[in-house]
Order: structure tokens, then C-alpha cells, then sequence
């Protein structure tokens, strides 16, 4: 079933030559039979199509373009001999600013840019054919459509069109129209160069998603999908993405995180071959049409990072198992399999079962403590910086109800009904009270077992630096999440004392984490450059600023 197994880096990583070399020595030795190397921007960092700005004759930008297409395409040509095909992944529609000043017409829109269906498709198909030609020896393209992320989105997020007065977004069928023409263009021009290929299934929300795959119907055969594993981004939780079963015409890649953009980043440990095996088996019996997997080893966003490096790579080891022939086997298994391989390790079985239970408790306390009542609270993995960006966040962008509808209940705050308001503030402060009492003994006790499992010393040192903050990264979001809902209980339902000094007591909490992280990032001078990143004093300083003044707004 699985014939396409790719392993995806998407951070600056690829541009480093040992790291791509690295990349390719992983996927051969653990089965996979692709390569993809992505970013958000990456063909605009690649080519500029000719004849779109007065500027094609100034070569310092095309230099850095041409120089790049060279490394990319000898990457491409080492992917090659060593059997592995090659793939670049990027979200468009994407452009330089000089395109805009020379193109006025394209900014008499009041909402921003215009979306000229002819001018943006013949834009798509010269861009592409530019990517194509400068690397010629790839196997194919990855193409997401109007995410989020750029200036020139086909339609607005449920999110962000509720918070508007009038509904500014495009019907859909409207919205139909522009994906039809577009996936057209770039359909013909990356059929034109003889490569494959794969439009990334990526909405703007969840209620745009059936506009997306009815403009993929008209597409030729050939033509692939890629569809998250779940609706959106990784959440433990969440179901699985019924979108992968609307496809029954075309083959179907599956995308996975394994890089914990939303579970820590392998900075602490989180086990999921439990749930990545009963999601991939559901994957197999559901729709025979998902032929493929892209796993992804890195964020695009931590730099100097990837999953290989940390104890969450047995999650990724795991699914190159699970994608050959070892569906068969169960969690401990294969778990001791990547011991034996990756550190040379081969304990006795119940030192293998402490350490498994132990991940397996690391995994639920760190889901316990960013998430509340299975919403969303953390942005990928961190504090949010500000009240505003949390409310934003929680209730709009990465809002359950969006995909789960009437889940919103479980943390809603309303002056209209103060008892059932009053019952989930509750409900919280007791979820978060367990996880950060529970963190502290958790943590201690696996350090305790790293003094009696005789560790070889690679596996030792990764142990302890993963656990070593767990407790403290559990507490601040215990606190953190403490103020922010008994802040928008003051604000939404009552805004009584109480209240106010329960945030405010969490509030100066945030701010002795804050100075807790900056010794534990002294005293770790030696970790991984992605653990000074989520341990950033700055950010938990951030949040505790944005509610303190919040707070005195209320006084």
C-alpha cells in the first residue's frame, strides 16, 4: 500500500550540505523512498519568471537564485544515484513586492491585493516552469494553495470572516473558480516539464475544504493529493481527517508531523506509536487510493533542529516500520527495536517497560499541560505572547468547534449563564493542579531512573537533558493558563476580587518561571539549540506583561 514512503526537511537545514547528506544516509537506511525538501517561500528563493518587473538585468538576486537551483538540483542528482526520488514542497501564491510596484492595477482592491485569475494563473505557470528548468533532475513538485500565510489567499479562514462585521470572503463558488483555474496552471506546466506533480490539500478552514477537492476532481489522474493525517496540524485528540477518504480518484498522500510542532518538538519526550499505528491502520482499511506518507523530521520554524537528534525520533523510526513491514508489531516492540539500532541497547524487559511507561506518562502530562479540556492553548508548543494573541488563538484560528462543532461549551465564559461559566473555570483550575503536581514527581522520578537502568552514555545524556525542564515547562503553562481564564472570567462573566487575585498571583508566578528558565538554560550549556528556543524567558515575560496590564485595566 505504501509506495511512496518520503521523509520531508523544511527548515534552513536544507541549505547546509551535511545536513541534506544526512537526510539521505536516514531515509536509505530506514526505508524511505523519497526525499522532500520544502518551505513556505521556497520557489521565490528559487527563480523570479521573466519579464514581470523592469528588474530581470540586476543579478545579485538571480545569482543567489541560480546558485541555489545548482545546489538543489546536485541534491536532486545524489537523491537519484542513491535510488531516492526527489521532491520540493512550497505554498503559493507567493511574490516579491517589486511585482506589485510594477503591476499597480494588481492593488485597487480595498482587502488587498487583487486576485487576477489570468495575470496570478500565468504568473503560477511561468514560476513553475522557472523551478522546473532550474532543477531538472527533481521528481516532482508539492504544491499547497491559499494557506493562511501569504498576501493573495483564494478564500478568508472561518476565523477570521466570523470576526468581521460584513463577509468579506469569496463564495464558494467563487472560490471554486480561482482554485479550478490555478490548479489548471500548474497542472499543465509541471505536466509540460515531464514531472509529477502533488497538490497539498491546505484550506484556508475547514468549511473551504470541499471547495478545494472539487476543483482537484477535473485534475488529470496523474495528479496526487497530499491531506493532513488529522484536520489540523497534529492534536492528540483529534480524530482522524475524514478528507483522506473524499479521494478516491487519484492517489492520496498522507502528511504527518513527527517533528512535535504542537507536542514540544522532541525538546521533551512525547511516545505516539500507539496512535500513529491505529491511525495509519485505519489509513490501509478505509481507502485503498492513500498510497503514500510524508514525514516530517522538522519544523520549519526551529532552525539547527530535527527529530533524528531526540528521543521522539522513535515516533518517526516507529512509522518507517509501520510503512514496511512491520505493522505486525506492537509499541514496546518496535520501541525496543529503536533502542537496539539507535544506542546499541538491549535492557532487560522490565527496564524496557519503565522506560516505555515512562514515555508514555512523559507524553500524557506534557498534552495535559498545554492543552485545556483537549483545546488548543499553546501556539506550536509555547506560550502564547499576549492576551490578545491567546483569546485570537483559542476561540479563533485554532478554535475546536471549527472542526468539532459544540466543543466550544467546554471553555466558554458568558455573563448569561454564570453557573455553567463558573463550572468550567472550575473544571480547569483542577485539570491544571493535577498536571503540575504530577509533572514534579514524574520528572524526578526519571531522573531517579536514569541513576539504575545503566543507559549507554548517548542515550543518558539525551535522557536527562529531555526531562530536565518537563516540570518546570508543565508549571509555567499551569500558571499561564491559571491567569488567562480566571482574567476572562473577570472580563466575560464577573469581575469580582477574587478573581483579580488569583490572576494576579499567577501573573507574578509567570514572572519566577521566567527567571527559572534563564538559570535552567545556563546550567544546560551543552543542549540542543531548538531547548533555549522553548525555554525563552522573553516570551513567559511577554504573556505575564499582556496580563498584567489586562488585569489593571479591570481595577
Amino acid at each position: 500500500m505504501w509506495e511512496t514512503r518520503a521523509l520531508e526537511l523544511n527548515n534552513q537545514d536544507i541549505w547546509h550540505w551535511p545536513s541534506a547528506c544526512r537526510l539521505m544516509e536516514y531515509a536509505i537506511k530506514h526505508g524511505f523512498n523519497t526525499v522532500v525538501i520544502g518551505q513556505a517561500e521556497l520557489f521565490g528563493k528559487l527563480v523570479s519568471p521573466q519579464g514581470y518587473t523592469p528588474f530581470d538585468y540586476n543579478d545579485r538576486l538571480s545569482s543567489q537564485q541560480r546558485a541555489r537551483c545548482i545546489y538543489l538540483n546536485r541534491l536532486a542528482l545524489r537523491c537519484r544515484e542513491l535510488g531516492l526520488r526527489f521532491y520540493l514542497q512550497a505554498k503559493e501564491l507567493s511574490f516579491p513586492t517589486e511585482l506589485l510596484l510594477a503591476h499597480p492595477e494588481l492593488l485597487d482592491n480595498p482587502g488587498g491585493v487583487r486576485f487576477d485569475v489570468d495575470f496570478w494563473s500565468r504568473w503560477l505557470t511561468d514560476k513553475v516552469r522557472a523551478v522546473c528548468e532550474g532543477v531538472p533532475a527533481l521528481t516532482g513538485l508539492i504544491i499547497a494553495l491559499s494557506s493562511t500565510d501569504g498576501l493573495l489567499p483564494i478564500s478568508r479562514p472561518q476565523w477570521e470572516r466570523q470576526r468581521r462585521e460584513a463577509d468579506e470572503g469569496r463564495q464558494p463558488a467563487q472560490s471554486f473558480v480561482l482554485y479550478r483555474r490555478c490548479f489548471g496552471a500548474l497542472s499543465q506546466a509541471v505536466a509540460a516539464q515531464n514531472k509529477h506533480l502533488v497538490i497539498r490539500v491546505f484550506p484556508a478552514s475547514n468549511d473551504d475544504l470541499s471547495t478545494v477537492l472539487d476543483a482537484i476532481e477535473p485534475l488529470p489522474p496523474t495528479v496526487s493529493v497530499s491531506i493532513k493525517l488529522t484536520p489540523e496540524r497534529f492534536w492528540p485528540a483529534f480524530p482522524n481527517n475524514p478528507a483522506l477518504l473524499a479521494v478516491q480518484t487519484r492517489d492520496v498522500w498522507v502528511d504527518i508531523d513527527l517533528a512535535g510542532e504542537e507536542v514540544g518538538w522532541g525538546v521533551m519526550p512525547f511516545l505516539r506509536i500507539d496512535e500513529l499505528q491505529g491511525r495509519l491502520l485505519w489509513c490501509q482499511s478505509r481507502n485503498p487510493r492513500i498510497t503514500g506518507a510524508i514525514c516530517k523530521a522538522s519544523w520549519e520554524s526551529i532552525d539547527n533542529h530535527w527529530i533524528p537528534d531526540t528521543l521522539s525520533e522513535c515516533n518517526l523510526f516507529a512509522c518507517s516500520q509501520l510503512l514496511g513491514d512491520g505493522m505486525a508489531k506492537n509499541q514496546q516492540q518496535l520501541l525496543d527495536q529503536w533502542l537496539a539500532q539507535r544506542y546499541g541497547w538491549c535492557p532487560p524487559d522490565d527496564v524496557a517497560q519503565q522506560f516505555r511507561q515512562l514515555l508514555e506518562l512523559g507524553a500524557q502530562t506534557l498534552y495535559q499541560a498545554i492543552y485545556v479540556r483537549d483545546h488548543v492553548f499553546h501556539r506550536h508548543s509555547q506560550l502564547p505572547e499576549s492576551y490578545g494573541q491567546a483569546v485570537w488563538s483559542l476561540y479563533g484560528q485554532l478554535a475546536r468547534s471549527h472542526w468539532l462543532p459544540g466543543s466550544a461549551q467546554d471553555i466558554h465564559f458568558t455573563r448569561d449563564d454564570p453557573q455553567k461559566s463558573m463550572s468550567n473555570l472550575t473544571q480547569i483550575a483542577q485539570e491544571k493542579d493535577e498536571v503540575a503536581s504530577g509533572a514534579q514527581r514524574l520528572g524526578e522520578e526519571a531522573l531517579a531512573f536514569a541513576h539504575t537502568a545503566e543507559f549507554p552514555a548517548a542515550l543518558e545524556r539525551q535522557w536527562r537533558e529531555e526531562w530536565q525542564g518537563l516540570a518546570l515547562y508543565c508549571q509555567l503553562f499551569t500558571h499561564a493558563q491559571k491567569a488567562f481564564f480566571t482574567l476572562h472570567f473577570a472580563r466575560e462573566v464577573e469581575n469580582s476580587w477574587s478573581m483579580r487575585e488569583i490572576c494576579h498571583i499567577n501573573v507574578q508566578a509567570l514572572y519566577r518561571c521566567a527567571s527559572e528558565m534563564e538559570m535552567l538554560c545556563q546550567q544546560m550549556s551543552d543542549a540542543s539549540p531548538a531547548f533555549y528556543v522553548m525555554f525563552d524567558p522573553g516570551r513567559v515575560r511577554s504573556l505575564a506583561d499582556s496580563l498584567s496590564t489586562e488585569l489593571t485595566a479591570l481595577r
